[in-house]
């Protein structure tokens, strides 16, 4: 009897302790900034993200985060860490003046990143991210990574909804009151937007803020640059069943 209330014990410290592991991740702020220019125009960097702090989950969610930032960049080329890839960045500006001295404007890069949602097994951060290297006018991008809280994997859209005939209906019924399109006409018969030939489906930027599920839809993704942003979102509570919480 004695054996057995020490194998408890033991038992429910180690529950203790995985449980006070689990609850250890925390996030704190930090930011990448390029020197001030000399002169202007110029090409600067500017980039705000949430770093993961403790827990072994936060060293997978970091790894996450920082691939992301780097791809923001060019995508022909591997950075080994956000300087590297803002010194290519101004240095390709450079070059371009050199090539083009007449160009007006310089070019410009911002990214934020912020968490927008933490449960008891989830994690989502938010990304922010504006740039301009010339054109007709500068593009801008909203994205989300979303976490497994206590291993720090990275969650796929498969992974978070439950049911996803049920949610996809949802979604587009969503999109549609959104830009009023009218009862009896399909989607790809509107004229609007652009959809593969599956018809319609969930944007990249998929994630949680607050007590919400968000979906939106970026220019060139399902519209052109005119369409601007769509942003759907839905309450968790009306989502019961549908997706992971």
């Amino acid at each position: 009897m004695k054996a057995f209330s020490i194998i408890l014990l033991l038992a429910l410290i180690g529950c203790h302790s995985s449980k006070e592991e689990r609850q250890s991740l925390s996030f704190s702020k930090k930011e990448f900034v390029t020197e001030p220019c000399s002169a202007e125009p110029c090409a600067k960097v500017k980039i705000g993200w949430e770093e993961a702090v403790g827990a072994d989950a936060g060293t997978h969610i970091n790894k996450a985060v920082l691939s992301h930032l780097l791809a923001y960049f060019r995508q022909d080329t591997v950075f080994a860490d956000l300087a590297t890839a803002a010194e290519d960045f101004v240095t390709s500006y450079n070059r371009f003046k050199q090539d083009f001295p007449d160009s007006p404007g310089g070019w410009t890069i911002e990214i934020d990143s912020e968490k927008t949602y933490e449960s008891d097994s989830l994690v989502s951060i938010k990304f922010t991210e504006f740039n301009f290297t010339g054109g007709a006018h500068p593009n801008s991008s909203v994205n989300f990574l979303n976490f497994d809280k206590n291993s720090g994997s990275l969650l796929s859209e498969e992974q978070l909804i439950l049911d996803q005939e049920k949610f996809l209906e949802l979604a587009e019924q969503a999109f549609r009151e959104y830009h009023q399109v009218e009862k009896g006409v399909a989607l790809k018969d509107d004229g609007r937007f652009f959809l593969p030939d599956t018809g319609f489906f969930i944007p990249n930027a998929f994630g949680y803020e607050g007590d919400k599920l968000k979906l939106i839809y970026i220019p060139y993704e399902i519209g052109p640059y005119s369409l601007g942003y769509t942003e759907l979102e839905f309450g968790l509570d009306e989502l019961e069943g549908m997706v992971k919480k």
